[in-house]
Formats: C-alpha cells, sequence, structure tokens
C-alpha cells in the first residue's frame, strides 16, 4: 500500500479546513442529500463526501458503508487531494497504490473509486466527493461531469461558510466624499443618499433643469477587486444597448473627481415606487392575474437583454421593480441590476466553469453548478420561481441552506400550486410547472413566448 504524499500546499489547505469550520460537524440532511444525489447519478453502491485534516479522513456524509471514518494513510481521498483533476480508479485489486490497502482487502471491499476535489481556494482541497463501489468499473463522462458538479456546490457551500464571518452580513459603513451638494459628473448635484447595499451605494441627485437621477457608486473597499469593478462595469455595458421600458434605463458612466476618489459610478433613471419583494412582505401572496402581469411585462424586458445576447442570472422579486406603485396596485415593471449578466454586448464578460453566481434561491439547476452553462431557459426558471412565490407566498425548493435548496432543486419536484391555495386554475399550475421543469429543453422556448402565456392565463 502506498501512503499518499503531503501535498505541497497543506499548510495553507489545513487552514482552509478549519476556517470551514466543519470537521466532526453533527450530520446535516443537505450533505445527505448529495451524497445520495451522486450515488444514484453514478450508479453506485457508495458515495461518501469526505475531509482531510492532518492524519485522518472523515465522512461528512456517506452512502453505503458504516465507518464514519479512517486514518489519512488509508484514505482514497488523500491520493485525490493532490490532483486538481478527478482520481478515478477503475479496479483497485490492479493498481499498487492500493491493492493491499484494508479498505480493498477487507469492509467495504473497494475495488473502484471515483474522486473530485472539493477545492475552497484554486488548487486547495480539503477533501473529496466520490463514489466507489465492490466490483471493478468506470464512469461515463456525464456521470464523471455530474461529480465535478457536485463538487463545485459543495466548495461553494464550503466557501459560504469560511467567509460568513467576514462579511456577517453587514452594510458597509465606510465614508464616501459626497455629502449633499457634491457635484458628480459635472452636471448631477448630490440630494442625499437613498441607501447602500453590498458593493455600491446609491444617491439621490438631480441636474440644474431639476431633472432627478440615481446615482451609484462604488464603495472604496471594493475598488481593488477586479470581479466587483467588472460586474459594474458589466452592468454599464449591458444597459447601454437596452431600450425597453421595463428595463431601468442607464443616463451616463464615468469616475469621481480624484478629490472625491476616482470611483466608478452610474448614473440611472431615478424610480419611485417599490420592488416585488417588499410588496410580498407587505401582502402576503399575490392574486395569480396581478401578478402574471407584472411578470409578463418583465419578461418582455429581459427577452430584448435576451435578443443582444445577455443572460440576467439573478431574477428575483426584488429585482423587480413597480415604478409609482401605489399600494392597490398598479405601476410600471422595471428589471434591475444587471450586474451578473452574462454575455454582455461588448463581448468582454469573463466567465469560468467554477464560478457560480446569483441568488441561489432562484437559480436554475444548470445555473447552480457552473454561471458559463446558462441560456435565456436559465431566467425563465428564475422568473418561474418569482411567479411562484408571488402567487403561493412560498419558494417552489425550500431549504435552510444553499446545499439544501441545491439537493431539492436536483431532486425534488416543487409542491403543487393547489397545496399552497386550494382551488387554482390548472393554467395557472401548468404555466408554473413548466417554467420549473429540471431539463432545460422542458421550459418555454423564450421569453416572449412565456410572456404571451402568462397574459392568455391572467385574461382568461
Amino acid at each position: 500500500m502506498e501512503a499518499a504524499p503531503i501535498p505541497d500546499d497543506e499548510e495553507r489547505r489545513l487552514a482552509l479546513l478549519k476556517a470551514c469550520n466543519i470537521m466532526f460537524t453533527p450530520a446535516e440532511e443537505a450533505f445527505d442529500d448529495v451524497a445520495r444525489l451522486a450515488a444514484d447519478l453514478c450508479g453506485t453502491e457508495i458515495a461518501l463526501i469526505t475531509l482531510v485534516d492532518s492524519d485522518y479522513q472523515w465522512f461528512k456524509a456517506r452512502v453505503g458503508v458504516e465507518q464514519t471514518g479512517t486514518s489519512r494513510d488509508l484514505s482514497f481521498c488523500g491520493h485525490c487531494i493532490n490532483h486538481r483533476h478527478p482520481l478515478i480508479v477503475e479496479d483497485t485489486h490492479a493498481d499498487p497504490r492500493f491493492s493491499d490497502n484494508p479498505l480493498v482487502t477487507g469492509e467495504p471491499h473497494l475495488r473502484f473509486y471515483a474522486g473530485v476535489p472539493l477545492e475552497v481556494e484554486s488548487g486547495s482541497a480539503v477533501g473529496a466527493i466520490s463514489v466507489a463501489d465492490r466490483y471493478p468499473r468506470t464512469l461515463s463522462e456525464r456521470q464523471l461531469e455530474a461529480l465535478r458538479r457536485l463538487a463545485r456546490q459543495i466548495a461553494r457551500e464550503l466557501r459560504l461558510r469560511r467567509d460568513l464571518d467576514k462579511a456577517g452580513g453587514k452594510v458597509s459603513g465606510a465614508n464616501l466624499p459626497l455629502g449633499p451638494g457634491a457635484i458628480v459628473g459635472d452636471r448631477w448635484r448630490i440630494v442625499r443618499e437613498l441607501g447602500r447595499g453590498g458593493t455600491g451605494a446609491v444617491f439621490e441627485a438631480r441636474d440644474a433643469d431639476g431633472e432627478r437621477a440615481a446615482i451609484k457608486v462604488l464603495l472604496p473597499e471594493w475598488r481593488a477587486n477586479e470581479q466587483v469593478v467588472e460586474r459594474f462595469a458589466r452592468e454599464a455595458r449591458v444597459l447601454m444597448h437596452i431600450t425597453s421600458p421595463y428595463v431601468g434605463k442607464l443616463f451616463e458612466v464615468g469616475n469621481l473627481d480624484a478629490s472625491q476618489g476616482g470611483l466608478p459610478f452610474l448614473v440611472l433613471e431615478y424610480l419611485e415606487g417599490t420592488d416585488l419583494e417588499r410588496v410580498l412582505e407587505a401582502r402576503g401572496r399575490i392574486p395569480f392575474r396581478e401578478a402574471f402581469n407584472w411578470c409578463a411585462d418583465a419578461c418582455e424586458g429581459v427577452a430584448e437583454a435576451h435578443d443582444l445576447g445577455v443572460i440576467h442570472r439573478d431574477i428575483k422579486p426584488s429585482n423587480v421593480f413597480l415604478a409609482g406603485y401605489g399600494g392597490g396596485g398598479g405601476g410600471l415593471v422595471k428589471v434591475l441590476d444587471f450586474g451578473i449578466a452574462a454575455g454582455d454586448p461588448s463581448g468582454s464578460a469573463k466567465l469560468t466553469a467554477n464560478t457560480i453566481m446569483g441568488s441561489p434561491a432562484y437559480m436554475a439547476p444548470e445555473q447552480m453548478v457552473s454561471a458559463s452553462d446558462v441560456d435565456a431557459r436559465s431566467d425563465i426558471w428564475s422568473m418561474g420561481v418569482t411567479l411562484y412565490e408571488l402567487v403561493t407566498g412560498k419558494l417552489p425548493f425550500p431549504g435552510e441552506s444553499d446545499l439544501q435548496r441545491f439537493a431539492n432543486v436536483m431532486t425534488k419536484s416543487p409542491t403543487p400550486i393547489h397545496a399552497h391555495l386550494g382551488d387554482t386554475p390548472p393554467a395557472v399550475e401548468a404555466v408554473l410547472h413548466k417554467c420549473l421543469r429540471r431539463e432545460r429543453g422542458d421550459r418555454y422556448a423564450s421569453m416572449d413566448v412565456l410572456a404571451t402565456a402568462l397574459r392568455e392565463v391572467a385574461s382568461g
């Protein structure tokens, strides 16, 4: 038996594992579901989510084995974490690294192993997701890709846990040199700050003629973050090309003066009203005709983006604004926040298979595992989740964590609408469930087609 070599980045790897705060934690349904999903997709008797510390491999989730872990010396996973690619052992009896391993010669009598490293940071793996069997075999390319996708989702969950204490969900308190009266872009005078998000602050501004605008400014602590700056610029590039009345308008792009920090800014259409998330919070749920009409308008706005080759990737109630909404209905729909859109018209967006962007509760299955594997039908799924939530007041795939939502999306069907609402027209259920088909080819072909279906049901 050949002991697994120690990775060159062992010290960094162990620090990452410690920061994830997951070793020897209680069982979690989300991880168990993903392990079962791996076994089902790969057709194996055994599946494991394994974490490796300095001397032990521990199974966070396991299917088909009784052990909760083994020494690192016996670990197949110990070999796997040395690779940036899957480790596949088609027959352990024919591989001198494993032929006399006690896990091969005794329980669970492993003859086949396939593992994909869990890279929390590029090149540094804290463990692996693996499948195994008691007889020699291999995986198809499709099964191997499924295992890679599951590994990316688990790694994403681990990164979120690691980063939780760093961000703490707090809004930046950094000072911006843009108090009332400050001039932006030689035209706009700041009136007041409207609010802050994770990476930007928004101000109300007016020009000399009294025209109002919303000015979005990147927060200074993000200036050195290339990915955040690129998101900011991408939103500008996308909005420059869209003319739909159902998308918030962009008037100007620039950088603040050097005395103001030189930060990038966008001058956007000033909107008064509220977004669908707040409407839903106030009303509990929305009558389907009202919700369908609003979302049909949103579909038309997003359809223009799709025609330009742009996928929104973050459709959700908080990104659908109702300008002029008075509380009793009405309001002009405006789709907001194209900051993580894919395929912007300039062609300069850079995505990799390991990038995962969007809001997990609203993401299509294909988007959950790879930001580059999205198309118009991914946005249709997100619109379907939004519609379902508006009409029922519930998410179709709830979960206490992103990983749990992922497992639910991949393995379960949404609760039927009538279970929430009782007497619901079959056409309502049909539209929503067509949006939420796991295979994207079974969804509506385009946002225009979905908009037509929504208007037909709303007027029926």
